[in-house]
């Protein structure tokens, strides 16, 4: 009887668990997640290019005295997803992917007729994560938003030019070719962007055009690194990438 009445306490603790469980799942189900948006797009990225002259730690060398880094504009793609857990309050994340550049140093005198040389060239991925508020609710056929956050840059594929390397061993400086180094940085960013609400019935999923405006702040410390006679040297700048940044997408919600 005693092992009999154990066996049956058992079996109602298992069953009262399974149920517990088993409502718990249901319960979780039917939470309100809110709003989730995927979005894909092409950025335009117009970088500040704020850089100072190549130099040793302690010296300057004459023909790079006062030179300053010139880059153009970019263009790549990007995609974004967004969490809205309300109807005004969303959180975002980012991608940039792969902005090419060529570096230029203008106010340059080591060429006889010419004020500049190539320096090489990088590429920029960014990764950004927002905390955005919504000004208007989602019955409205735009919604404005405004967000604040956080910028993760990386500077990768990096090269130094054929040209810079000629001329580091021509004015004596190295015995062969060197390299340009570039790393990452961590800072804040801003945007402010709007979302276009196309809700066409035929599709089950509603369409979404977004339009953006981002700026970051982004800097870091370029070396160009090269041998010597005696071992090896390098040259420093720093540089201020800090681009504003147009991004179109098209996305859609669930």
């Amino acid at each position: 009887m005693k092992v009999q009445g154990i066996i049956f306490r058992l079996f109602i603790f298992l069953l009262a668990t399974s149920t517990i469980s088993v409502k718990a799942q249901e319960d979780w189900r039917n939470i309100d997640w809110g709003e989730f948006i995927v979005r894909f797009g092409l950025s335009y990225v117009a970088p500040n290019d704020a850089g100072t002259s190549l130099k040793y730690r302690v010296l300057q060398q004459w023909d790079l005295y006062n030179s300053t880094w010139e880059i153009d504009t970019a263009q790549t793609w990007q995609i974004s997803g967004v969490w809205r857990p309300s109807d005004r309050l969303g959180f975002e994340l980012m991608h940039i992917n792969s902005a090419a550049y060529d570096v230029t140093l203008d106010n340059f005198t080591g060429n006889p007729g010419s004020s500049q040389i190539q320096l090489g060239d990088f590429k920029v991925s960014t990764t950004l994560a927002f905390a955005n508020w919504y000004f208007l609710d989602p019955s409205y056929f735009f919604r404005p938003y405004l967000g604040a956050g956080i910028n993760y840059t990386d500077y990768h594929t990096v090269s130094i030019s054929r040209q810079f390397d000629e001329y580091l061993m021509d004015s004596g400086m190295s015995v062969a070719p060197g390299s340009l180094n570039m790393g990452h940085s961590w800072d804040w960013a801003l945007q402010g962007g709007i979302d276009f609400n196309l809700d066409f019935r035929q599709f089950r999923y509603p369409l979404l055009i977004n339009l953006a405006a981002l700026y970051y702040l982004s800097d870091t410390d370029p070396t160009v690194n090269f041998p010597t006679e005696l071992g090896s040297d390098r040259l420093y700048a720093h540089f201020d990438y800090n681009p504003w940044i147009i991004n179109v997408g098209i996305g859609t919600k669930f």
